[in-house]
């Protein structure tokens, strides 16, 4: 199995899926439960501005989408729609060790309740790009992501507010990308063997007899790689859902949103590589949705999921009955001098996109939405709470 290495390298601050939504105009005006906030917990596709700080900063960048003024992510417009506060960053902070290029302590703010962060994973620490793979062994220079995992920044909720929720905000919950991201590395990895591939497995998590396995290389360490990858994917999965069962609804949440993960398959970022290839990712995202959802049983009354694998397949085969007219091709450019990130979405503007109308688009980046697929998911969540008698 060969996984193209150099595009994963390319991806480094390309840190999360992206989010593929769904269609339809808005149900109602005004929800129906009356809630009082809105809580986050995820990765880049719920983070409303963790790393806009520095260089990011400076470059106009700080979401992962096309970035602007009006530029707005899922959770910002589903705030605005249930009529709460508007989403801001629970922590921001850049620890990069990249010469000249700048980041900024990590501060916290204790008014904001979004805690999702661009390349946090369910409870791994070492994640794409992150601050935590500077250290030995890994040695990696990069731009110093904190990305804090969703176990902890439902921790740092739950130690704010005195360790429950109040059941009047309504929570969201998506993760899982980012472990995808370093399973498939390790796979990428394996074949090569050595300490590189059992580093990679080391990052990915895998365990020790599979890094031991790995590290001889060749076709028998793909072969290990392949099952870690899709067995660590499982348990992420149901990882997930226990802590939407543990940490959020035993602790007094009422009402909470799980969105589930689309078909990394069918990203920019997939597209680039072989079939065989482009067929694990997908087994390895229908076993973390299936082991998601499993473990999610019995809780439909609490728990509303949304199935943006099923609807981001629909997307990619009928892009027009949703507006879009680009479904394979990232919006931003990865020449542009305007883009400090050689083309990730993180310090992608309006002034870093690729010629011609963007303005379709569904990815921003190989992996990440535009604004119109941010609208899209929102959208798609409204309808699920609809449906829930929510919204």
């Amino acid at each position: 199995m060969a996984f193209n290495r150099t595009r994963w390298a390319a991806l480094a601050a390309t840190v999360v899926l992206a989010a593929c939504g769904g269609g339809g105009g808005d149900i109602v005006p005004s929800p129906r439960v009356p809630f009082t906030s809105l809580v986050s917990f995820g990765d880049s596709l719920s983070d409303v501005g963790t790393y806009k700080v520095g260089t990011v900063a400076a470059a106009g960048g700080g979401k992962f989408t096309v970035n602007s003024a009006s530029a707005r992510i899922w959770t910002e417009l589903l705030a605005s729609d249930i009529k709460v506060p508007a989403s801001c960053p629970a922590q921001t902070g850049l620890l990069p060790n990249v010469p000249g290029f700048t980041g900024a302590p990590v501060t916290n703010t204790p008014a904001c309740t979004n805690y999702a962060q661009g390349s946090a994973r369910v409870s791994n620490v070492f994640a794409p790009s992150s601050a935590t793979l500077q250290a030995a062994p890994f040695n990696q220079v990069n731009i110093g992501l904190t990305a804090v995992p969703v176990t902890q920044q439902i921790a740092a909720h739950l130690a704010k507010t005195g360790g429950s929720f109040n059941g009047s905000e309504l929570v969201t919950v998506m993760a899982g990308g980012n472990d995808t991201f370093m399973n498939i590395n390790g796979v990428s990895a394996a074949a090569g063997g050595g300490a590189a591939a059992a580093g990679a497995a080391v990052a990915a998590g895998w365990p020790t007899a599979t890094q031991q396995a790995v590290a001889a290389g060749g076709a028998a360490a793909v072969n290990a790689a392949a099952t870690a990858a899709v067995t660590a994917m499982g348990q992420a999965g149901a990882e997930l859902a226990g802590l939407v069962k543990t940490q959020i609804l035993a602790k007094g949440a009422k009402y909470v949103v799980v969105v589930n993960l689309p078909d990394v398959s069918q990203t920019p970022f997939a597209l680039a590589a072989d079939a065989q290839t482009r067929a694990l990712v997908n087994q390895m995202v229908t076993t973390f949705n299936s082991q998601l959802a499993a473990g999610l049983a019995g809780t439909a009354t609490t728990v509303v999921q949304v199935d943006v694998y099923a609807r981001g397949r629909d997307q990619t085969a009928n892009p027009s009955r949703y507006g879009l007219s680009n479904v394979t091709t990232p919006a931003c450019s990865t020449t542009s001098p305007a883009n400090p990130l050689q083309g990730s979405s993180l310090a992608c503007t309006t002034a870093s996109t690729i010629p011609g109308d963007t303005s379709g688009f569904l990815y921003a980046d190989s992996v990440h939405p535009t604004p119109l697929g941010h609208q899209l998911q929102n959208q798609f969540v409204k309808e699920q709470l609809a449906a829930a008698g929510w919204y």
